[in-house]
């Protein structure tokens, strides 16, 4: 997770913590739950890619 992603989720934090009333703040404590969850699977995808993309360039390399 890059330092601007994390600062921007603890910024929401905050701003869910302070909410001027509950709705609010459980609407962006879910939107601050979201982006983390988004960015886990993003992570996780290009992880996959990368292990394609090394498993296709070592059969490439050995044919």
């Amino acid at each position: 997770m890059s330092n601007e992603l994390r600062n921007k989720l603890h910024e929401l934090q905050e701003l869910s913590t302070n909410a001027a009333d509950p709705q609010t703040g459980a609407i962006i404590e879910a939107l601050r739950l979201q982006t983390a969850i988004l960015n886990e699977r993003l992570f996780r995808i290009e992880l996959q890619l990368s292990e394609v993309l090394k498993r296709r360039d070592a059969s490439v390399d050995s044919a």
